[in-house]
């Protein structure tokens, strides 16, 4: 039909990082099935030939140069279809962010990405109107692309980068009448997002114009961020056809030209969020999904550096606590994911001087709830003889008392996991790295940390909406109870049993920590803000100098504690937000928090 074009959009099913030979045999699988489809045209993510997470070996033209080889390959077999990927390309001693457009058995031209991230600007320069030298050729390159729709009378599709897509201001949009908006995509999977995209994408869709979009997924690196490799086909805001996150697989459809012509759509607003959670959707439906989702984005991230790297065995710590249990719920999903056996999932109770039966007792009893074997270390001997060495006095309760045992624990762990063949997962938490509340090469230290992109009121929220989908039984009981513990890192004794060494004494409410640091790296939020926010959160929950008093504690001990935070291991960004000095949050570990505190100190005299 004249007026109808089949295309197909989708990520690569598999491949690796820099894999240059085995993306491009994933990205020719896919043209295969779109011939097979009989689609006419085939749309990509960004940098699909060889993965988002190269940093400076995309200055390297030796990359380049493969993956401008790896271009000419792919575009050698759409002869008879149009193919828009992803690629570095090399001009004149810069790099972009590039969009090749292979029709005819070659590529036609390249549209450069504008719209870059801060850690893209770190590699790619903006893009440019004009000529680039491509394998002994001179093509044309822009910031966006116009696409004849042969055969389909005078329609035009225009190709972007979605990001440059959602930056477009409204004035400019009217220029951009076409039929079709073609959108590679680099966007990181987040809690609350994903299988949304496809009727974020319908509504955008509801002036008429059609939009193919392709995101990134099995080939990029989870190290801080994970990609789910969604695709939609959409038009007059219904969705034709999707691929689910996580999935590896295509959309297809035949979409109408018919009377597309139609000005590019304005983006949507986001959905309403809990003001007291500011990350979390309110209570209900939305918020049970945005749980699940969380856990699994971490257990995607895990099973994919398992992947990558071969392991198939996991070494965790698990202290009855919070963060160690969920680390252990991603732990086991990832597993289930690779289709591993959860027996070679090795959970540790690691009693030390400060354990509580209380603790200790919901340890075991996670793990048999899980199906693994409760299995127990108790490091009160190694970490007295430890003491012994380093002239520590054990009834001297200072920072080498506390920290010797995070420390040791950390030791055996990674210890048992050399022995064992596989990662040590960390549990240390994105509350916890911010105020800095873990022992250097500790808690902090890891072979990848599950939980560096979730809040401690997040997890809280997830661990919750596990129990209930456990129904009745040992995992929900033990859950709950879990829930119910004090907050503690439990390296100070008890007292007749009882954890005495409370976090939130410390620190403050962790909701209240995690509120305020929310707003300060999603919104970049200045103290005069957030506290305005805070009142009106919550209320009569906490008066105006509580909250100035924790505001200034929380900036105090977040600058204080870079320089934990600059050598994280990895760990992936789950709602949207990132400690990770790799691209999440950049700073010195020196850095003052003067002017944070000076202008708390000015809200406190108002």
């Amino acid at each position: 039909m004249a007026d109808n074009l089949r295309v197909m959009a989708c990520a690569p099913a598999e491949g690796a990082p820099g894999d240059l030979a085995r993306n491009t045999r994933a990205v020719l699988a896919r043209v295969r099935q779109a011939q097979a489809a009989g689609a006419e045209l085939l749309v990509l993510p960004e940098l699909c030939l060889c993965g988002s997470g190269l940093g400076s070996l995309f200055a390297h033209e030796t990359l380049l140069a493969a993956c401008a080889q790896a271009a000419h390959t792919i575009a050698a077999a759409c002869a008879e279809m149009t193919c828009v990927f992803g690629l570095p390309l090399g001009h004149q001693g810069r790099v972009y962010s590039a969009l090749a457009i292979a029709r005819e058995g070659a590529i036609a031209s390249f549209v450069l990405k504008g719209c870059l991230t801060a850690q893209q600007k770190a590699v790619f320069d903006p893009g440019f109107a004009g000529m680039v030298s491509f394998l002994g050729q001179r093509l044309p390159c822009a910031t966006e692309g116009s696409l004849e729709l042969g055969g389909h009378g005078q329609r035009q599709a225009r190709v972007l980068f979605y990001d440059d897509f959602i930056a477009r201001d409204r004035a400019r949009a009217g220029e951009n009448n076409c039929a079709l908006y073609i959108l590679p995509a680099l966007t990181p999977a987040v809690a609350g997002g994903l299988g949304g995209m496809p009727e974020t994408l319908a509504a955008l869709s509801q002036g008429g114009a059609a939009l193919a979009y392709a995101n990134a997924g099995a080939n990029e690196s989870t190290t801080d961020l994970v990609y789910a490799g969604e695709a939609a086909l959409v038009q007059g805001g219904r969705v034709l056809a999707a691929a689910p996150p996580f999935a590896g697989e295509a959309a297809v459809a035949e979409l109408a030209l018919a009377g597309c012509q139609h000005d590019a759509p304005a983006a949507t607003g986001e959905h309403s969020l809990n003001p007291r959670v500011p990350f979390a959707p309110p209570e209900g439906p939305k918020r049970a999904a945005w749980c699940r989702e969380a856990l699994e984005i971490a257990a995607r991230g895990l099973a994919t550096r398992m992947a990558r790297i071969g392991a198939t065995s996991a070494t965790l710590g698990v202290s009855g606590g919070l963060d160690s249990a969920i680390a252990l719920l991603i732990t086991c999903q990832a597993f289930d994911i690779l289709n591993l056996p959860r027996a070679s999932i090795h959970g540790y109770s690691l009693p030390g001087l400060g354990s509580s039966p209380r603790t200790r007792g919901n340890a075991l009893r996670l793990l048999g709830a899980l199906g693994l074997e409760e299995r127990e270390i108790d490091l009160t001997g190694s970490i007295l003889r430890h003491f012994e060495d380093i002239g520590q006095d054990p009834a001297t309760h200072d920072a080498a008392y506390e920290n010797a045992q995070a420390r040791e624990r950390t030791q055996v762990l990674m210890d048992l996991a050399n022995r064992l063949g596989g990662l040590m997962v960390g549990s240390g938490d994105l509350s916890e790295l911010a105020l800095g509340f873990t022992t250097y090469g500790g808690d902090h230290m890891s072979m990848y940390g599950v939980n560096a992109g979730l809040y401690k009121s997040a997890i809280r929220l997830i661990i919750h909406q596990h129990a209930l989908d456990a129904g009745d039984g040992a995992l929900r009981d033990t859950l709950l109870d879990i829930l119910a513990t004090p907050i503690s890192p439990e390296l100070l004794p008890g007292q007749d049993g009882q954890i005495t060494q409370r976090t939130e004494d410390l620190l403050g409410p962790y909701e209240l920590n995690d509120f305020m640091l929310h707003h300060f790296l999603k919104d970049k939020a200045a103290p005069r803000a957030i506290l305005d926010r805070a009142l009106a959160a919550f209320g009569g929950c906490y008066s105006r100098e509580d909250i100035l008093s924790r505001m200034r504690s929380l900036f105090t001990r977040f600058f204080r504690n870079q320089f934990k935070r600059n050598c994280l291991p990895d760990g992936p960004a789950v709602l949207g937000v990132s400690l990770s000095p790799r691209g999440g949050f950049s700073l010195a570990s020196d850095v003052q928090a003067q002017a944070w505190l000076a202008e708390i100190d000015l809200q406190a005299k108002a």
